[in-house]
């Protein structure tokens, strides 16, 4: 298989599996949020919301879908608003 952009792995040159891979981006948006939020204490609150919200959730499905419980990104989509909207519940009330 042809590696078309540096954004893409190719069976040939995929060095972790899929687990690994959902994990350390997870990871790295913690990561970049913890960045952002050094010496900006507000900032906080904020990036615990997005972490929350956005990142957990679609890390989420995206494990689903690797072990068959979520197929195609047709229903994946709903899955993630939906997780989504849990998550920013959850946030709401227990977090804030």
């Amino acid at each position: 298989m042809i590696q078309r952009g540096w954004w893409r792995v190719t069976k040939k040159g995929n060095k972790f599996q899929q687990p690994v891979r959902i994990t350390l981006a997870i990871v790295l948006w913690a990561f970049i949020l913890w960045v952002l939020t050094l010496g900006m204490p507000a900032l906080v609150p904020i990036a615990k919301a997005i972490f929350i919200v956005a990142v957990l959730p679609t890390g989420l499905v995206e494990w689903l879908r690797y072990k068959g419980l979520v197929v195609g990104e047709k229903s994946a989509v709903p899955a993630k608003i939906l997780l989504m909207i849990i998550a920013a519940l959850l946030w709401y009330f227990v977090y804030r």
